[in-house]
């Protein structure tokens, strides 16, 4: 009998362990470029600061909570501490006169109902916009919690409410979309 010798093993096994090694060895040298390599970006800017501004001459549009209050002493507390949340952007406050001048200009084409309003049946109000993705639901019972003598805290959801008013009063009278700002000019 004789003795074969093996024959070597082909040269593609040999390779493979070698071609493995090195494409692991690219993959974390990308990986490490990638999570390394300076980046050209800006820090981001902190958000301004949430302001408190008359309601008067602004449209807001973005979705809102709005206070109703019986003075506009307890108003005026309401602002001061909302403005104080995290979550406000801005806050928009409206006194009882404020909000009676509104009303006449609402309905002054109905002369009966103006000439029997009176300033002190209306409340005072503070209109706060959300600075990001909040939860307004949530938030106003949060705020109804902290200001019982508010006689109402509702959120207003545009989301929810545009086609109600679209099947009710058709798409001629709705207005654009609400710029990021949160109030039309």
């Amino acid at each position: 009998m004789s003795e074969e010798t093996p024959a070597p093993p082909p040269r593609r096994r040999r390779l493979l362990p070698v071609v493995l090694v090195a494409v692991v060895l690219l993959l974390a040298a990308v990986t490490t470029a990638v999570v390394l390599w300076p980046r050209d970006e800006t820090p981001a800017a902190p958000p301004e600061p949430a302001t408190i501004v008359p309601l008067a001459g602004h449209d807001v549009c973005a979705d809102q909570i709005t206070i109703r209050a019986v003075t506009d002493e307890e108003m005026a507390r309401i602002a001061e501490a909302v403005l104080a949340d995290h979550r406000t952007r801005k806050v928009y406050t409206e006194t009882k006169t404020e909000a009676y001048e509104r009303f006449r200009q609402i309905f002054r084409d109905n002369r009966d109902l103006v000439d029997h309003a009176r300033p002190e049946a209306l409340p005072a109000s503070v209109t706060i916009t959300a600075a990001g993705e909040v939860d307004l639901r949530a938030w106003a019972a949060e705020l109804r919690a902290a200001f019982p003598a508010a006689t109402s805290v509702e959120p207003l959801i545009l989301s929810e409410i545009m086609p109600s008013l679209t099947a009710r009063y058709g798409t001629a009278d709705v207005k654009p979309p609400c710029p990021p700002g949160g109030e039309r000019n």
